[in-house]
């Protein structure tokens, strides 16, 4: 009988695996790691993911995902987050499975430090509101249109 499995070499198996990945993953993973590296630079941290014992990774992680910004200081929207995240993860667990001694572990979630702090932005966001000279002028200005035309 005729096996429908073919035996594959680890060479063979290795070329598949590269011709597999996106580009756009690439891309974005470099482009993650990049920012991680930025940010580690300005805190003298270790800038190299791969030299990270796990748990000060997911140490360093959970100050990373809250402190992440924009270059004009804007918040990343949730989803590009959960983009970086698993960017991240992917890259680390492609070198962990590359070298057997990596201690890269489980990842610490990030999800908890982005709800408090677009919490934070909200409330941030309705005070600066208050206080804002021009958004009280649109107010004042909406408000006593409604109440000429209720008249």
């Amino acid at each position: 009988m005729v096996s429908c499995f073919e035996i594959l070499d680890k060479e063979y198996i290795k070329e598949l695996k590269d011709k597999s990945k996106n580009e756009n993953t690439r891309k974005s993973t470099e482009y993650w790691k990049n920012v991680f590296k930025k940010w580690a630079n300005e805190r003298n941290f270790q800038a190299n993911l791969e030299e990270y014992e796990t748990d000060v990774l997911d140490q360093t992680l959970s100050q990373f995902y809250p402190e992440l910004r924009k270059e004009n200081r804007d918040d990343y929207e949730p989803d590009c987050l959960k983009v970086m995240q698993a960017s991240l993860e992917s890259y680390l667990k492609s070198k962990a499975s590359q070298s057997p001694s990596s201690k890269i572990g489980s990842f610490l979630s990030p999800e908890k430090s982005w709800k408090a702090r677009s919490g934070n932005c909200e409330s941030r966001a309705k005070e600066s509101n208050q206080t804002d000279p021009e958004v009280r002028k649109k107010k004042s200005k909406k408000s006593s249109g409604r109440t000429a035309s209720l008249a």
